[in-house]
C-alpha cells in the first residue's frame, strides 16, 4: 500500500503477504497503521517517507528483505508496540533529522542492528527490547542524541555501538551482561566501532504508593482503576500471609478487560503488571500484546509451537491478548483458534505462578470467549469492565495530549470540543481516547498550516489551538474513528 499527495489511510487487522515493501507513506496527513501483519516483503516493511506523518500502532513485520520499519528524514512517526521479526537488515531505521517516539517495539533477530539511529537523528525510545542481532542492538550515529528509556536487550553481538561524536542518554536500562554501568546523561561514543555494552544498573524498583498514583491520574476509568486498587490491597494482604508463614488463600490474577475499543485497556494492563512486580508477585512485570495472528498458525501443527513462544516472551510479565473472543468461532465449528486457546489453558497451568494472562475485548463477545472452555472459565474468574469516556473525559484527553507537545488549547475551543465529542455518533466504529488522539493530530496539523500562512508569527501563535483548527470547521469535513 502506498499513500502519496495529501492522501491519509486508517488501515487496520490487514495481513500483507509478498511485494515489495509493506506500507509506504509519504503524505504530511496523519495516517493509522494499526494491528496488520507483513509478511515476507522483499524490501521493508513499514516505512513513513520523508515529510510523511504517521501512527504505527501494534504492527508485525517478519521476514522483510531490509529493514523492518524506516522513518524517513523529517517523518513524524510514533510507533506503539508491535514487533519486527527476522530482519534481513535493521529492524527500526530512523534516519538523519527523524525523531519518532517509539514505545513497546520489539526487535527479534535482525540480521544487523535492532536500532538504527543516523547521524544527526534522535527521538525517544522507551520499553523496547532488542533480541539476539547479528550487529550491535542500537547503533549511534555521530550527532545523534536518542534517549532510550527502559529498554533492553538480550543474547545479541553487541549492546551499543556507533560513531564519535554520538550523544545517547539512557535512562534505566537493562543491557544484558555490561558490567560497567553508564550513568544516564548524554554519553558520547568513544570510537566509531563497536563499544562495550553500555548498560545501567538495573532498574530502580519502583515504588507501590507512586506506580498507584499514575493510575489514579488516567482520565476517566473510575470502576476499572477501583476494582484494580482492590486487586492491589488483596494481593498486598496475600505477599503478607506469605511473610508471615501462613498459606496463601486461592486466587488468580488472570482476568477479562472488557469495554470497547480505545478505552484504556492496554495502558492499565501495562500497569498492572508493574503493580504486581512492585508487589513482588512478577519477576519482571513487562507486558507482551497480541492478537489473532500471533497465536493462530495457517497450517495444521503451526498454531501450537506459535501460541507457546508469545507466552514464553510473557513469562515474568503479563500477556495481553486483544480481541481474544476472536479465538473462538462465533458460530461454534472447528478453527486453529481452538487450539490456540486449549494451548494456553495448558500453559497458564504449568506456568501459573510465573504469568498473568488477559484477554480483552467488547464486552458481550467476552462473555461468549469465557465461557467457551471450562479451562478458561475456572481460571478467568473476574472481568474488570471498561467503560466509554464521556465528552468531557475526551477533552481532557485531548487537553493532556496538548500539554504534552506544549500546546494550549484555548477555552473556546476545548468548549467546542465538548460538543463536537458529545455530538460524535457511537457506533461500532467510535474509538473512545484514540479517537481524541486523532482528533489532536488533526488540530495540530490544521494550526501548523493556519500558522504557515503567517508572515511573522509570534510564540503564542505557535502554541496556541484555537476553535478554527478543530476538525470539521473547513472544507475537510471531521476527522475519521477508527
Amino acid at each position: 500500500m502506498s499513500v502519496v499527495e495529501r492522501a491519509a489511510v486508517t488501515l487496520t487487522g490487514a495481513h500483507i503477504i509478498g511485494g515489495q515493501t509493506g506500507v509506504s507513506t509519504t503524505s504530511a496527513a496523519a495516517s493509522l497503521v494499526a494491528h496488520c501483519t507483513v509478511t515476507g516483503v522483499s524490501r521493508t516493511g513499514l516505512e513513513v517517507g520523508e515529510g510523511g506523518h504517521a501512527v504505527l500502532e501494534g504492527n508485525r513485520v517478519v521476514r522483510p528483505g531490509a529493514a523492518g520499519i524506516v522513518v524517513d528524514a523529517k517523518a513524524d512517526v510514533r510507533v506503539e508496540g508491535g514487533s519486527v521479526e527476522d530482519a534481513q537488515g535493521c529492524g527500526l531505521v530512523v534516519w538523519t533529522g527523524a525523531r519518532p517516539v517509539v514505545t513497546a517495539l520489539r526487535v527479534v533477530r535482525p540480521a544487523k542492528n535492532g536500532v538504527f539511529v543516523a547521524p544527526g537523528a534522535g527521538g525517544v525510545y522507551e520499553s523496547c527490547d532488542v533480541v539476539r542481532s547479528g550487529f550491535p542492538a542500537l547503533h549511534i550515529g555521530s550527532g545523534a542524541d536518542p534517549l532510550f528509556r527502559r529498554c533492553g536487550t538480550r543474547d545479541c553481538a553487541d549492546a551499543v555501538g556507533g560513531d564519535e561524536g554520538a550523544a545517547p542518554v539512557f535512562e534505566e536500562c537493562g543491557f544484558g551482561g555490561s558490567p560497567t554501568p553508564l550513568p544516564p546523561g548524554p554519553a558520547p561514543l568513544p570510537r566509531p566501532a563497536v563499544m562495550p555494552a553500555p548498560v545501567v544498573t538495573e532498574p530502580a524498583e519502583e515504588n507501590l504508593e507512586d506506580l498507584l498514583g499514575e493510575l489514579d491520574r488516567l482520565v476517566g476509568l473510575d470502576r476499572a482503576k477501583r476494582d484494580v486498587g482492590s486487586l492491589v490491597k488483596l494481593m498486598q494482604t496475600v505477599r503478607r500471609r506469605q511473610d508471615a508463614g501462613l498459606p496463601a488463600p486461592p486466587l488468580t490474577r488472570h482476568l477479562v478487560f472488557a469495554g470497547n475499543p480505545g478505552t484504556g485497556k492496554t495502558t492499565v494492563a501495562r500497569l498492572y503488571g508493574r503493580l504486581l512486580k512492585a508487589l513482588d508477585m512478577l519477576r519482571v512485570g513487562h507486558l507482551v500484546e497480541v492478537d489473532r495472528s500471533d497465536l493462530v498458525g495457517e497450517y495444521v501443527g503451526h498454531t501450537g509451537p506459535r501460541t507457546a513462544a508469545a507466552f514464553t516472551r510473557a513469562l515474568g510479565g503479563v500477556l495481553f491478548i486483544d480481541e481474544a473472543y476472536s479465538l473462538v468461532p462465533a458460530g461454534g465449528g472447528t478453527d486453529f483458534g481452538l487450539e490456540a486457546v486449549a494451548t494456553l489453558v495448558k500453559l497458564m497451568e504449568d506456568h501459573r505462578d510465573d504469568v498473568v494472562v488477559i484477554a480483552a475485548g467488547y464486552p458481550e463477545d467476552m462473555t461468549r470467549f469465557v465461557a467457551s472452555n471450562p479451562g478458561l472459565s475456572s481460571r478467568f474468574t473476574r472481568t474488570l469492565l471498561f467503560e466509554d469516556y464521556d465528552p468531557a473525559e475526551l477533552v481532557s484527553i485531548v487537553e493532556h495530549q496538548a500539554r504534552e507537545h506544549r500546546y494550549e488549547l484555548t477555552s473556546a475551543a476545548s468548549a467546542a470540543l465538548a460538543t463536537l465529542f458529545a455530538e460524535m455518533p457511537r457506533d461500532a466504529g467510535f474509538g473512545n481516547g484514540r479517537y481524541a488522539r486523532q482528533v489532536f493530530q488533526e488540530m495540530t496539523e490544521r494550526q501548523a498550516q493556519r500558522v504557515a500562512d503567517l508572515a511573522d508569527p509570534a510564540p503564542a501563535d505557535l502554541i496556541a489551538l484555537g476553535v478554527e483548527d478543530l476538525p470539521g470547521t473547513g472544507d475537510d469535513g471531521p476527522v475519521r474513528s477508527s
